[in-house]
């Protein structure tokens, strides 16, 4: 039986797939996936990746080490919000997101629509990796992504684009710098 289901073809001729998954891990629920490869091979793959995903949830550092960059790129953005004083809107959402994690709500409860993507390693290893993209109240232009190479929390960030396969300079985040409150 196939971890994957209601796989589709992209109708851009761009040789993606999509499709469903059961996610039990940080998000609960069915889940969507972009596969970006079109043969068995990259759906195989795709699986493993599902399957490393849903044993998250139980990597106690891993989830200390999530929710702490969640924390930091949340205090980091409501504060550029604030000093552009023109977003009012997102810094009151944030504002509600933070007054809930501050008095010990779980910030995952704040990223919503997740969807996870799947891009094989180009040098042909079958080291896992994978992005989740995610809305969120303190980015809503760009939404967050989490990047995950093996069992390593390569990126918390919005959502640019990046891969699990980037070298890790690419991977900087000037709030993991600074100390937030």
């Amino acid at each position: 039986m196939s971890i994957i289901r209601d796989i589709v073809h992209d109708k851009d001729g761009l040789g993606w797939l999509y499709g469903k998954f059961d996610s039990d891990s940080f998000f609960q629920g069915e889940m969507s996936i972009t596969i970006y490869g079109e043969s068995d091979d990259y759906i195989e793959y795709a699986e493993k990746c599902v399957v490393h995903y849903n044993r998250l949830k139980d990597d106690s550092g891993f989830m200390a080490d999530l929710r702490d960059k969640l924390a930091k790129f949340m205090y980091y953005m409501r504060n550029e919000w604030e000093a552009m004083g023109i977003y009012d809107d997102i810094a009151e959402d944030t504002d509600k997101a933070v007054a809930d994690f501050e008095s010990g709500g779980d910030i995952l409860k704040y990223l919503t629509r997740p969807y996870l993507n799947v891009e094989i390693p180009e040098d042909g290893t079958d080291e896992i990796g994978y992005s989740i993209v995610a809305e969120c109240p303190w980015e809503p232009e760009h939404q967050c992504s989490i990047i995950v190479r093996g069992d390593q929390l390569k990126y918390v960030g919005p959502d640019d684009g990046s891969t699990p396969w980037d070298d890790d300079d690419q991977y900087y985040c000037i709030w993991l710098d600074e100390e937030t409150e």
